[in-house]
């Protein structure tokens, strides 16, 4: 016999050849022994429980503590946990059927089998194989939690004609004549269900035994209670582990992309303008020219989009207290030199004192490069002469306001109502996603960004964060 197989017989428990678990010829003795042999298994079982790790261990324990032979002495047991209004079959250990029983029973005696000895020490393989041999009789135990059950508050015997349905249909499944049922309380409310039943010898169930076997429920309740509880932890721990390691790898990401950002739209600019400048003699330099700054402008809208994507997938941002006017003129400083490039004064204005924002600097650091980065595209492409960019840092007595408004064209009809909406693009070659993405960021650092058109001959774009304090 397998090694596995071997030790569910040995653990599935039952009778090990004790005449005095059918019949008791001289009561007082047989009593004083059945108490102390209860007080044994229960004292065992206790030990068990209050250091087992996984619940189908701990559910083994208290089931093989039942059936064994050296300790409660039923035939077979079965766990019922309430799930979602019902009584749901979870756990079952013994023998199926009297020959099966036979057989196990056959096997502990000629192998001198104590079943309390290993219930520390049991092979995930033989709890599958527990599990799956009494998977069809546990979905058949499984009951709706009905009123009746609910005020069960110590255990019982359960006969065919028990006034209780869900009774009467386990004593059904398991043509059982007397079912021992354990009620498991928590708060006074039903958490679940213990059967155990003599199918094979018929032995009586006694008072003390369904006594003891409450005890025992109790203690395999507060089992299941701390290992499901041990288990989300350790859940929620690979979760966080995860979730950590991903936000690092996306974090690293973002940042090396951000980087690239504007080296790239310094590259492409610059490439566009000598493309736009040069002589008749030097067509065919323009020609190149002008094929970098495509394939440089398409890598930065992609990258754009890249950073876009990792900004989105970051489960959480911490928000910090950041010198918005810093930000600004770091962010202004990297796109001076594409801004002369094109003949566009850049204006920065800021507070005279420190413009503290609650903020994530690589995220607000973004949103000014976007909405800078438009207004020079907008500018070039209108062919404004001259082009003027003005950037302001407002300080009010809640919030940290930041302008980014050029002399520019309005934005055409269909951005006008939402310019932040996605999809719609001033610009030749733009994605729509510019405008859509800074929002996104903004609502990730609960502030709000604004268009409006207000002052004459100029369009601005406002991003309000909450001030720091």
């Amino acid at each position: 016999m397998a090694g596995g197989a071997r030790q569910a017989l040995r653990q599935a428990g039952g009778r090990r050849g004790h005449p005095e678990l059918v019949r008791e010829r001289s009561p007082k003795p047989r009593r004083r022994f059945r108490a102390g042999r209860l007080l044994a298994a229960l004292h065992r079982a206790s030990e068990i429980l209050q250091v087992v790790i996984e619940p189908d261990a701990a559910a083994w324990a208290a089931l093989v503590t039942l059936t064994a032979g050296e300790g409660f002495g039923f035939n077979r047991a079965f766990i019922l946990l309430a799930e979602d209004n019902e009584l749901r079959g979870r756990f079952g250990v013994g023998p199926r059927t009297r020959e099966e029983a036979a057989r196990v029973w056959a096997e502990l005696r000629r192998d001198d089998a104590h079943p309390l000895d290993a219930i520390a020490d049991v092979e995930p393989s033989v709890l599958e194989q527990e599990i799956l041999k009494h998977t069809p009789t546990l979905a058949r135990l499984s009951v709706p939690l009905e009123p009746g059950s609910t005020t069960w508050r110590k255990p019982f015997v359960g006969r065919p004609h028990h006034p209780n349905p869900s009774v009467r249909h386990w004593v059904e499944v398991l043509d059982s004549p007397a079912l021992a049922v354990i009620p498991m309380l928590a708060a006074e409310q039903p958490w679940g269900v213990l059967l155990a039943d003599n199918f094979v010898t018929g032995a009586p169930i006694f008072p003390g035994t369904l006594e003891a076997a409450s005890t025992l429920a109790n203690a395999l309740r507060v089992a299941l209670e701390r290992t499901h509880l041990l288990l989300r932890l350790k859940q929620e721990e690979r979760r966080r582990a995860a979730a950590e390691h991903a936000t690092a790898l996306i974090e690293t990401a973002r940042t090396l992309a951000h980087d690239l950002k504007n080296p790239l739209a310094l590259a492409g600019g610059l490439a566009r303008e000598l493309a736009d400048h040069a002589t008749e003699g030097g067509m065919e330099i323009a020609r190149d020219l002008a094929t970098i700054a495509g394939a440089v402008h398409a890598a930065e809208e992609r990258l754009a989009q890249l950073v876009d994507e990792l900004a989105s997938r970051v489960p959480g941002i911490t928000l910090l207290a950041v010198d918005a006017a810093e930000v600004v003129e770091r962010a202004v400083t990297a796109i001076r030199p594409l801004a002369a490039a094109r003949a566009i004064h850049m204006v920065c204005q800021r507070a005279s004192g420190p413009a503290l924002a609650l903020a994530e600097p690589s995220f607000l650091e973004r949103c000014i490069e976007n909405l800078v980065g438009n207004a020079l595209q907008a500018l070039r492409e209108a062919q404004v002469m001259p082009g003027v960019v003005r950037v302001a840092v407002i300080v009010g007595e809640e919030s940290v306001r930041i302008e980014v408004a050029d002399n520019g064209p309005p934005l055409p009809p269909p951005l006008r109502s939402d310019p932040f909406s996605g999809g719609v693009s001033t610009h030749r070659r733009g994605t729509g996603l510019g405008l859509i993405s800074v929002r996104r960021l903004v609502d990730a650092m609960g502030g709000r960004v604004e268009y409006d058109e207000r002052e004459p001959g100029w369009v601005r774009f406002s991003l309000t964060l909450r001030r720091a304090s």
